[in-house]
């Protein structure tokens, strides 16, 4: 009787499992859904270009790097002239991928939603472009070492 007992109360709680686990599935696949816009990348290229500006914050006086006081000096004007940049197109992205999202559950055609689509692919193009310069900015004031031991971070 107990066994037949915990074994309808460990049903009951996978089940409740289940079902709250596929409402929060649900609730972030919404058409106005801001979680899902929040989390994409404003990049075309995505987790295959390292960010070295970041990567060089976190090891900023690794005494193995050895970043020189001119160096630490240009990097962080790179990596602001690259936040910013970003930050600039990052809210524009956003608000037009939700402009397609609620467009087609609006029931908008694929070709009345093709110009926003587009300006979306210009707006990524553009960040791409500005982490590329990052990334050739920064590779042009470490030494060929100091790449080296970055990369392998």
């Amino acid at each position: 009787m107990i066994k037949k007992m915990i074994l309808y109360f460990a049903i009951l709680a996978i089940i409740f499992s289940l079902s709250s686990t596929n409402l929060m599935a649900q609730s972030n696949n919404s058409p106005a859904g801001d979680t899902q816009q929040k989390n994409q990348s404003p990049f075309l290229i995505t987790g295959e270009l390292p960010h070295l500006t970041k990567l060089l914050i976190k090891q900023w006086d690794n005494a193995t790097l050895h970043l020189t006081d001119e160096q630490k000096t240009q990097l962080l004007v790179v990596r602001k002239e690259t936040i910013e940049g970003v930050q600039n197109l990052a809210p524009q992205i956003a608000s037009l991928q939700k402009q397609v999202t609620e467009g087609i559950f609006r029931g908008e055609t694929p070709d009345e939603l093709h110009s926003v689509v587009l300006a979306i692919s210009n707006l990524k193009a553009e960040a791409t472009m500005i982490h590329l310069k990052c990334i050739y900015d920064t590779s042009k004031i470490l030494n060929q070492q100091q790449l080296d031991i970055l990369l392998k971070l």
